[in-house]
């Protein structure tokens, strides 16, 4: 009867040793791939505020273009 108890025992903390070990490993590829998605959440954020940019730019040469047309046109 001891024996089955002490080979529980020994099982239980096996098991609880692996899991501690299992559930180490998931976190930090956890931390990795949050770092990662953050960077690429950053990037597409600073690519959506350059093509705004560069739409704003093209608007502004449009209406240069036409004032420019008009005037010569006159």
């Amino acid at each position: 009867m001891q024996d089955i108890i002490i080979y529980y025992i020994a099982g239980l903390l096996t098991g609880l040793i692996v899991m501690f070990f299992i559930v180490r490993k998931i976190k930090k590829e956890q931390a990795v791939l949050k770092r990662k998605y953050e960077k690429t959440s950053v990037g597409a954020d600073d690519s959506e505020l350059r093509v705004k940019t560069l739409e704003n730019k093209v608007k502004t040469l449009e209406a240069a273009l036409e004032k420019s047309l008009k005037n010569n046109g006159n």
